[in-house]
């Protein structure tokens, strides 16, 4: 992930502040799929990257 594309993306929430890796944020790069990334100088940095499993109804 790129600043462009990251600048872009509506699906971010902002997570917090970090004084080693700079702003944090969840952002959804997929459907079910995210990534939590870090915002510092203009540069992102990718954290983690997961996906989110839609959950079984039992009845």
């Amino acid at each position: 992930m790129n600043y462009e594309s990251f600048r872009k993306n509506s699906q971010k929430e902002y997570l917090g502040y970090c004084e080693q890796k700079g702003y944090i944020y969840s952002v959804q790069i997929d459907v079910n799929q995210y990534s939590v990334v870090a915002l510092q100088n203009g540069r992102i940095t990718v954290l983690i990257t997961y996906t989110i499993q839609s959950s079984l109804v039992r009845n």
